[in-house]
Formats: C-alpha cells, sequence, structure tokens
C-alpha cells in the first residue's frame, strides 16, 4: 500500500512536468523573447525615368481663315458702242493689257478728224507752221494790222508837221489823229485776239487727245494679269458707258483674313510667316506673309482682323477656299516637357509618374503641346522632377520602385 502510494506519486509528479513543459516546446524563439514579428519588404518594381525639361519652344496660333483674290475689277466699256468681238470666256486666265474685246470704232474715228480737222485750221490762223512756237506778235492778222498802223502813224505825223506850218486844217489834222489812235486800238484788239485763238488752239488740242482716247477705249484691256470670273455681253449687243464687259480678279498674290483672338493680339506684327493648309490639296502646306494688321479688335468677336499676302504664281490656290493657318509666335516661358512615352491619358484625363524617394507617385497634369516627342506640361510638374517613362504594369501610386536612369 505505501509501495504503490509512492509509485503513483512519482507518476503523477512526471506527468505535470511534461504538462508544463508542452507549451514552452510549442513557443518560437521571438514568442519566448516578448518581441512582434517583422513584415517582409515589397518587391521593388524596376523602371526607366527620366527628367522634365525646361525648354521655351515658340508658340503657335492656330486659326482659320477664307482665301481672298488681291483685287476684283468689273471692267466696263469707257465709250458707246456695238460690241464687235469678245475675246475671253470665264475662267481664263489673262495678262495685263490683254484685250478682251472690241467695240465698233467708226464713230469715234470720225470724232477724231473732225477734231483734228479744227485744231490744223485753228493753227493755220496763228501761224504755228513749221513747229513754230506760239508768238501773238507773230501772227498774220496782228502782222497785217501792225503795218497799217505805221503807215497811220506817218500819215498823222506828216499832218502834224503841215498843221504847224498851218497848210492843213486843224479838221484834217483831227481826223488823222483820230484814225491813227482808232487803229492803235485795233492793232491791241488784234493781240488780244491771237491770244484768245490760242486758248481755243489748247481747248481743241484736248478735244483731239480725248478724241483719241476714245478710239484707244473701242479696245477693252486687262488692267492687270488675273482670272476672267465673269462675262457680261456679246456680240452685237450696243453699250453704253459704263456697262460691265468682264470681271477679273488678281489671284497673284491672294489674301488670306484670318481672326486672330485678343489673347494673341500682341504677339502678331507685319512681316510674320503664316503657314496654312486647305483642303483641296490634304497635307500640303503654303506659306503667306502677314501684310495688314487692324487697328482694332472687333467688338462681336473679340478679335483682330490680320491679312496675310500669299504667292500664287502658278494659279494653284482659288479664291474662296477655306483654310487653316497656324502663325509661329514669340518663345513663351520656359515650360516642363516629358517624354511623351510617360504620359498616359485616359477619358480626357493625363497622369505621370513622378520618382520621389523611391517610390512612385501619380500625378494628375494638365498637357499642352508635343514636339520631338516630348510633351509639354502645362501645370501638375515642376522642371527637374523625374517621371517614369513607359510605366510597367503594376505600377500604382506608392509602390517602390528601383530607378535605371534612361535620358
Amino acid at each position: 500500500m505505501t509501495t504503490m502510494t509512492m509509485s503513483g506519486r512519482l507518476l503523477a509528479s512526471a506527468g505535470l512536468m511534461m504538462l508544463a513543459a508542452w507549451p514552452l516546446a510549442g513557443c518560437t524563439n521571438s514568442e519566448a523573447d516578448g518581441r512582434t514579428p517583422a513584415t517582409p519588404r515589397p518587391l521593388a518594381i524596376a523602371i526607366e525615368s527620366a527628367p522634365a525639361e525646361a525648354r521655351a519652344l515658340p508658340r503657335r496660333l492656330e486659326v482659320t481663315g477664307t482665301l481672298n483674290a488681291d483685287a476684283e475689277t468689273a471692267v466696263a466699256a469707257e465709250t458707246a458702242a456695238r460690241v464687235i468681238r469678245v475675246d475671253v470666256e470665264r475662267g481664263q486666265v489673262v495678262e495685263a493689257g490683254a484685250v478682251l474685246g472690241e467695240l465698233d470704232r467708226q464713230d469715234a474715228q470720225n470724232q477724231l478728224a473732225e477734231a483734228e480737222a479744227i485744231e490744223s485750221q485753228t493753227m493755220a490762223k496763228l501761224g504755228l507752221v513749221g513747229g513754230r512756237s506760239f508768238d501773238p506778235l507773230a501772227t498774220p492778222e496782228v502782222r497785217q494790222a501792225r503795218v497799217t498802223l505805221e503807215r497811220m502813224e506817218l500819215e498823222y505825223q506828216r499832218y502834224e508837221r503841215l498843221a504847224k506850218q498851218e497848210l492843213v486844217s486843224h479838221s484834217d489834222h483831227d481826223l488823222k489823229r483820230s484814225e491813227y489812235l482808232a487803229q492803235k486800238e485795233q492793232y491791241s484788239a488784234k493781240i488780244n485776239d491771237a491770244r484768245q485763238l490760242y486758248q481755243t488752239l489748247q481747248a481743241q488740242r484736248a478735244r483731239v487727245a480725248m478724241a483719241k482716247k476714245t478710239v484707244a477705249d473701242t479696245t477693252i484691256r486687262a488692267p492687270y494679269a488675273g482670272l476672267v470670273v465673269e462675262r457680261h455681253v456679246h456680240v452685237g449687243q450696243y453699250v453704253q458707258r459704263g456697262t460691265k464687259i468682264a470681271t477679273l480678279v488678281r489671284v497673284d498674290p491672294l489674301r488670306i483674313e484670318l481672326a486672330v483672338p485678343e489673347s494673341a493680339v500682341t504677339s502678331v506684327k507685319r512681316g510674320q510667316k503664316v503657314a496654312f493648309w486647305v483642303q483641296t490639296y490634304p497635307g500640303r502646306a503654303f506659306e503667306g506673309t502677314i501684310a495688314y494688321v487692324g487697328p482694332a479688335l472687333k467688338a462681336e468677336s473679340r478679335a483682330l482682323v490680320v491679312e496675310a499676302l500669299v504667292p500664287n504664281a502658278a494659279h494653284t490656290l482659288q479664291p474662296g477656299l477655306f483654310a487653316t493657318a497656324r502663325i509661329e509666335l514669340p518663345a513663351a516661358d520656359p515650360m516642363p516637357y516629358v517624354p511623351a512615352s510617360a504620359v498616359h491619358t485616359e477619358a480626357g484625363v493625363s497622369q505621370v509618374f513622378v520618382v520621389r524617394n523611391d517610390r512612385a507617385e501619380q500625378r494628375f497634369v494638365q498637357v499642352g503641346r508635343e514636339a520631338d516627342g516630348r510633351v509639354e506640361i502645362l501645370r501638375g510638374l515642376k522642371a527637374g522632377e523625374r517621371v517614369v517613362v513607359r510605366p510597367p504594369a503594376g505600377l500604382a501610386d506608392g509602390s517602390v520602385v528601383m530607378e535605371q536612369r534612361g535620358i
């Protein structure tokens, strides 16, 4: 009984010792030390980065406009006559001075012949033959009056001597004196008549010049090189002075009228180049030079009217074409530019990843122009910050990155 009791106690003690050791064997060293286990560090994502470079590129102003003819003229008849010939058709290109049509010139030639005959008659009266210049004392009538005056002057002087010798009566002396003074007045009148006749000759010469112009005006000529856009008359039609014969437009150069917004008014100057495109020639660029800048903005559109001259020697362009133009403006303040592959745009929202302290930081940005494979960042990024080029899949805001610097 005593022996069994002792053995039972030994077994009970051994069991308690085993139970006490069991929980200690299931504990780790960290738990035994009372420390919290460390969280595993996430793997870094390998990325390539590039700096946001500050660039001051020339600005471009995109505007629209319409091509207009440099000039448009309705060529009209300068005299009344019948049309005997029309030499042009619509769409025909003509040179300056080219004949557009002819009018009957018979009446004009008759008027010219009459005016020239009167001119010749007047010149003969004035004695203007052989290229002589006008001298009122040298005209035939004045010379004849002078001869008579000199003869009567001698007669009067003779009677005056006889009267002093009382060889003639006073009445005869007074008569000779009156005749002499009358002839003297007539001589002066003849000189005045010659001068008036010379003025008449000048007027007649002007009539001759007008008659010659009327003859010349029967030939209708183009005032400048251009394009015939309308023909208004036909052969056999009688036209009055001012009747339209044809409408001509000058297409070299052309003018392109552009509306510049208020924000860019101070940057547009005369002499600046303008590049533009028209739908008629897809992908082909044309160039003009600003020649006119309006003095004030249009109140209804708050835009400034600008005109550029466009060379068109080959007549490639036509008036009326709609054009999309680009004006190069002076460079603005430097802005950050990043590789185009660094920008991701979805639903109109653009974003980039910026590398900060070995982590990727997501930034929403406002983009501008693209040039040479780089995109202008207007807002959301500073020059010098590094962005992730071609962000890999799985990259998110706060991701740990391992930077491999590129450009």
